[in-house]
């Protein structure tokens, strides 16, 4: 099994390719194996037709270099080992390749992903850094994942569980340029787990804390660190010195000449969360060069893929600054207070693109968690994103349960139609039923200027919420240029009370104020630094009501929601979707009679098939659609429907 049915490789030059077969030889060298600006060892694979494919070589140890061989064609391939340009070996018939691949590698097909013989790949599936889960192994996580259904995953190249090349053992160092063996050996083990279980990954190459001197800081552990008896005096210098990126090309010709033969791997990721490293947050005048590095080592590490994998890196932050210019697809990062607002309000304009990492506020056992979990998945799926909303917190999958959440997700991506309508489109919608409820609206911004200050209920899109930053910015003070009131319009039955949920300060503390239909109600100075956790409730009359927020601290309050009584409906609804087929999502706490208005459907009755997002189960059902409208009943808690799939 290979990653399942789920993306297209355009790049890949072939639509079929056959092997591996791997060739190993003793080779005459002096100096370091792993340099190539030493020993530049590659292997020229010849078939008995005269067909000749040249690949990198790899040291393994012990005198002895290595070469992996993925090719278009099947057949006998003799190896001719060249150091330095000259031929220094030659093995006959050294590999026979007849096996082909599955679908070859992974690429990209117009917004989406897929294979390299046309099938479709779509994400699905969790993040599993690094060995944190008590008693599983990285490669055992992977098994696990593949059961669940889960397709994709991320991986780190971190010291920490022995995946980082560069970071020697305790005690003893590495010399030179060179590589240590068994972290390398350790990626073999997690490429051929990932093969076997069906789980592409991204190959993460890099992350920030080596990097950084304030966030998750492993600089003073870094051998690099001229305090360690390195090279560089400043994690800044990393994106600039000679040395450095001379040893960082040397790390990525490794990674190409020993993994890239994988269909395992979906992509190389450069970084990850990049924006973190302190040539960027403490030296913001430098990102100039974080995105010169990018552009050069991205531009190094596709002269060297045979097999043309794509290549990303991610940020949690908006960088508008040419650092992720050169990657194929885009790769966000989020933890706000709403996720379905957050990732389903995104939209990917100029590449294609998805979340690799989200997490919900609270934790497991939380009420509202596990939906969340599900608002992250089918966050992405729905705002037409080239995969799902990617699970950072791999340790807690268990613990929450959340096992059959990605195997019903496995079965809405597989059998609902998303495959084969990959330019349906996101569609606003409007839920109507019997009983109302009360309706809380939750930021789904990050640390960022808010573009929605108007809100009107109870008609707001779920999906425009992602443009509501929580950090509530002072007009007095800190980030005035982001400052502006923020207005919330309703009209109410009855007289009752709002409820601002507020969730944090900055260090020097907020002001916040509040009006109601023009009457100052609330005035509340928040001083206190980290959690507040903290409710504040405004009474408002029958009739029209507008709500003025403003700021007029020192710096920002957190406002991480709205809760209005009386005013929902008791489901909610988000879908894409086009003139024959759509996907739609509706979750609640009653979910037996509901009305959606705005679908693009044409007229007609619809064959549909209902998947439970929590249970995943599927049931066959029918449904009327006239002018954009159609009523559901005795829905899942979580369903997902898919019209005329």
């Amino acid at each position: 099994m290979l990653c399942l049915l789920a993306a297209a490789a355009v790049g890949s030059l072939s639509t079929s390719w056959y092997g591996p077969g791997t060739v190993e030889a003793s080779l005459p060298y002096t100096g370091d194996p792993y340099d190539p600006d030493v020993n530049d060892v590659e292997v020229d694979f010849v078939g008995k037709h005269g067909e000749q494919y040249r690949r990198l070589a790899y040291f393994i140890g012990d005198g002895r270099f290595a070469s992996t061989l993925v090719a278009p064609k099947p057949g006998k391939f003799t190896a001719r080992f060249l150091v330095n340009g000259k031929q220094v070996a030659e093995r006959k018939d050294a590999v026979d390749i007849e096996t082909k691949l599955a679908h070859g590698f992974i690429g990209l097909s117009g917004r989406r992903f897929a294979w390299s013989d046309g099938s479709p790949y779509f994400p699905i599936g969790y993040d599993y850094a690094w060995q944190g889960v008590p008693g599983e192994t990285v490669p055992q996580g992977l098994a696990k994942m593949g059961k669940s259904g889960a397709n994709w995953s991320r991986i780190w190249s971190n010291h920490w569980d022995n995946k980082n090349p560069f970071f020697p053992e305790k005690g003893q160092t590495i010399p030179g340029r060179e590589l240590r063996q068994e972290p390398l050996r350790n990626w073999d083990g997690i490429i051929k787990a990932a093969e076997t279980s069906g789980v592409c990954f991204q190959f993460v190459l890099f992350h920030h804390g080596p990097y950084s001197t304030t966030t998750d800081s492993n600089w003073g552990e870094h051998p690099w660190n001229t305090k360690n008896g390195g090279f560089l005096a400043d994690p800044t210098d990393f994106f600039t010195n000679e040395e450095a990126k001379r040893r960082t090309k040397i790390w990525l010709r490794y990674a190409v000449a020993r993994y890239a033969s994988s269909p395992a791997v979906m992509s190389w990721e450069m970084f990850n969360e990049v924006q973190w490293v302190d040539a960027i947050k403490k030296n913001p005048g430098r990102v100039g060069d974080v995105a010169a590095w990018h552009k050069e080592m991205i531009a190094y590490l596709k002269s060297l893929d045979p097999y043309h994998h794509l290549v990303t890196s991610s940020s949690s932050e908006s960088l508008n600054s040419g650092v992720f210019d050169s990657v194929d697809y885009m790769q966000p990062h989020t933890y706000p207070s709403n996720v379905l607002a957050s990732i389903g309000g995104t939209e990917f304009k100029d590449k294609p693109g998805f979340f690799g990492e989200f997490g919900p506020p609270g934790g497991p056992g939380s009420p509202s968690y596990n939906r969340q979990v599900r608002d992250g998945i089918y966050g992405g799926i729905l705002a037409g994103h080239a995969g799902a909303g990617m699970y950072w917190f791999w340790d807690q999958v268990d613990r929450a349960k959340l096992g059959p959440t990605f195997f019903a997700a496995r079965q809405v991506i597989d059998y609902s139609g998303l495959l084969t309508h990959p330019t349906a489109k996101p569609m606003t919608l409007q839920v109507s039923t019997p009983r109302v409820g009360d309706l809380t609206i939750s930021a789904g911004g990050g640390w960022a200027e808010s573009t929605l200050t108007e809100i009107s209920l109870p008609d707001v899109d779920l999906r425009s919420l992602g443009g509501w930053s929580p950090y509530f910015q002072s007009m007095d003070g800190g980030n005035k240029k982001w400052a502006k009131p923020l207005m919330i319009k309703f009209t109410a039955k009855e007289p009752g009370k709002v409820t601002l949920g507020v969730g944090e300060a900055s260090a020097t503390g907020g002001n916040l104020k509040g009006w109601v239909n023009d009457k100052v109600v609330f005035d509340e100075v928040f001083s206190k630094q980290g959690r507040l956790k903290h409710s504040v409730t405004l009474d408002y009359p029958a009739g029209p009501v507008l709500i003025r927020l403003e700021n007029h601290g020192q710096d920002w309050v957190r406002l991480d929601s709205i809760t209005v009584p009386g005013l929902a409906p008791t489901a909610s609804s988000h879908g894409l979707g086009e003139a024959n087929w759509a996907l739609v999502r509706v979750f609640g706490s009653d979910t037996s009679d509901v009305t959606i208005k705005g679908l693009t459907l044409r007229d007609g009755r619809y064959k549909l098939k209902v998947f439970d997002a929590i249970e995943g189960t599927t049931t066959p059902a029918e449904a009327v659609v006239k002018a954009g409208t159609a009523q559901l009943k005795k829905l899942p808690e979580d369903a997902v429907i898919a019209f005329g799939s």
